[in-house]
């Protein structure tokens, strides 16, 4: 647990002022010493010296007693612990007290005569008076230890609650009620210029705070009415939704979909999307299955939870998070079991309707003909004059031969023939074509452009590829004004051949559109088509494997043939 300001400023503040007051004592202690013991030196100096004179005198005069007076005299003061008086040879003249101690300083000096060393004195000196004052300084350095150490303490905690306790209680109790969500509280902590800068920036952060606290509360009350309009959007969906994680493993599922499935939605959760459904749905229409590519409206089939197998039609997208990594996918279906019978049921009424319109136009085609047949016929009798029967006879053979075309091309239409597979050049087969329409072209005056790319040769019937070109183009020339413009391009998309075949004619009419291909319709006058053109073209290129599309040019008509390149299709011989 950790120490509080408070005491570790004291520990602090003691340790330091102990070590000030004994690093101080030691060295006012040592240079008190050194004081004293040069003083002390100094006196056994002076003293050595007159007794150096005085002995070197009274041996002279063998007055020995002189020396021992002095001694005696010098032995009273305190501070003297003994005296020897030493001749050159060891025996010692005048004496007293001589023991050495610890305590003890002696100071030596020579008795000379002349140049000639006689002796010497020796003075022992007594260091107790020293020690004494030694430890009166101790004891008086201890003292101060103790009474400033109480008043720094003392000062010390006036300071420290004035300037830094205080002012810091504030901020705590000023952190206390903003943790707790009260961000209009500011605080004006006192003290020193350091916490009035902590003060205006804790102020500055508790107004940041509330602005902040104020928008993420609109911002999570605006999530939250997105989200409940989110889960009211998907609970009142008409079609199926579920989330998946990226195990593919169900993580919501909505009540449209339990609906549809059967399944509730605790025990859909968890199950991954085959095993709930038992079928290729997830493989055929999730977007984890198709390296995120988006599905939209992919027709597959689910079993339900009674074993009931339902069409759906299925969309899937991926779901990703805010840095853009996958987290799963959600998918949404219907149930289109209802459409498909009722399509089903209208593409028979369209197939009878068809029919009914084919049998029309066969009957409109060949009525036609037929009366005049009828009619030339009956004009031929025994008493007519002979040079008037070749002429109507040829009338008949010509209107007879009208209705033979007509039923060859419904035999086009409605069968193949036997188709004889080459190696079919694109380009080569327009040129062909072209060259032929020339005089029709300019007849009427059109422009022909051609943008021809080579391509690898087709594997088709040569015959019934000239005669989708052939019908496409004789269109073109026809739909086209006196002096208008038609444009034939081949090129490659992909592993399919295009043919594309536009001109700047008036155009087909949005409303007409659906119906082009259909047998016997058409735009033209009466005289110049059977409208089985398209139709049998139509026809051809699905033999071939191919598609046709009208295009959405900005003026005229555009028809896309787009075949496959290197294909091995075979034609049935259907008579």
């Amino acid at each position: 647990m950790s120490k509080s300001l408070k005491n570790t400023l004291y520990q602090r503040f003691s340790m330091i002022l102990v070590c000030s007051v004994v690093v101080i004592s030691g060295l006012v202690i040592r240079t008190e010493r050194l004081l004293l013991t040069n003083d002390l030196q100094d006196k056994g100096d002076s003293i050595a010296r007159i007794l150096s004179s005085v002995t070197l005198d009274a041996v002279l005069r063998h007055d020995y007693a002189t020396i021992e007076r002095y001694v005696r005299d010098i032995t009273r003061e305190k501070f003297v612990t003994g005296i020897e008086v030493v001749r050159k040879d060891g025996e010692i003249l005048a004496g007293h007290n001589s023991t050495q101690s610890r305590n003890t300083i002696l100071t030596t000096y020579p008795i000379r005569m002349g140049i000639q060393e006689f002796g010497v004195v020796k003075i022992f000196f007594s260091t107790s008076r020293i020690d004494a004052i030694t430890w009166q300084i101790v004891f008086a350095a201890i003292g101060v230890i103790l009474i400033l150490h109480f008043l720094g303490l003392l000062l010390t905690n006036m300071v420290l609650n004035k300037t830094v306790l205080i002012p810091l209680a504030r901020l705590q109790q000023a952190i206390k009620t903003v943790s707790t969500g009260d961000f209009n509280t500011l605080v004006d902590p006192g003290g020193p210029r350091e916490f009035e800068t902590i003060g205006t920036s804790f102020n500055t952060m508790a107004q940041q705070l509330r602005q902040s606290f104020t928008e993420i509360k609109k911002s999570r009350q605006a999530l939250d009415l997105e989200r409940n309009k989110l889960a009211a959007i998907v609970a009142a969906m008409a079609d199926g939704m579920f989330v998946t994680d990226n195990n593919a493993l169900i993580t919501s599922f909505n009540q449209s979909a339990s609906k549809i499935t059967g399944y509730l939605q605790e025990e859909a959760i968890g199950r991954s999307c085959e095993d709930l459904f038992r079928t290729s749905l997830c493989r055929d229409a999730c977007a984890l299955r198709h390296q995120g590519e988006t599905r939209e409206n992919v027709e597959t089939s689910m079993i339900t939870k009674d074993g009931r197998k339902l069409d759906v039609s299925v969309s899937s997208a991926i779901l990703r998070d805010k840095d853009g990594e996958r987290i799963g996918g959600v998918q949404t279906f219907r149930d289109i079991s209802d459409e498909k019978k009722r399509h089903d049921l209208y593409c028979r009424t369209e197939k009878l309707a068809a029919v009914g319109q084919l049998a029309a136009g066969v009957a409109h085609e060949l009525n036609n003909p037929l009366g005049n047949i009828i009619g030339y016929a009956k004009m031929i009798s025994p008493d007519e004059a002979p040079e008037k029967v070749p002429g109507r006879v040829d009338v008949i053979i010509e209107q007879a031969r009208k209705c033979a075309d007509i039923v060859r091309g419904l035999l086009d239409y409605s069968r193949t023939s036997a188709s004889e597979q080459n190696h079919v050049d694109l380009a080569g087969i327009v040129r062909g074509v072209a060259e032929v329409l020339t005089l029709q072209m300019k007849k009427k005056g059109v422009e022909l452009s051609l943008d021809l790319q080579e391509l690898p040769r087709l594997s088709a019937d040569e015959r019934k590829v000239e005669q989708v070109i052939m019908n496409l183009a004789l269109n073109a020339i026809q739909a086209v004004e006196q002096g208008g413009s038609i444009s034939i391009a081949v090129r490659q998309h992909g592993d399919m051949a295009r043919l594309e075949v536009g001109d700047n004619g008036p155009g087909i009419p949005e409303e007409l559109r659906c119906r082009i291909f259909d047998p016997f319709f058409t735009t033209k006058p009466v005289g110049e088509g059977t409208g089985l053109g398209l139709a049998i073209s139509a026809g051809i290129i699905d033999e071939l494997g191919g598609l046709i599309e009208l295009g959405t040019p900005e003026n005229g008509a555009l028809f896309i043939v787009s075949l496959p390149l290197g294909s091995r299709l075979q034609g049935n011989d259907n008579g």
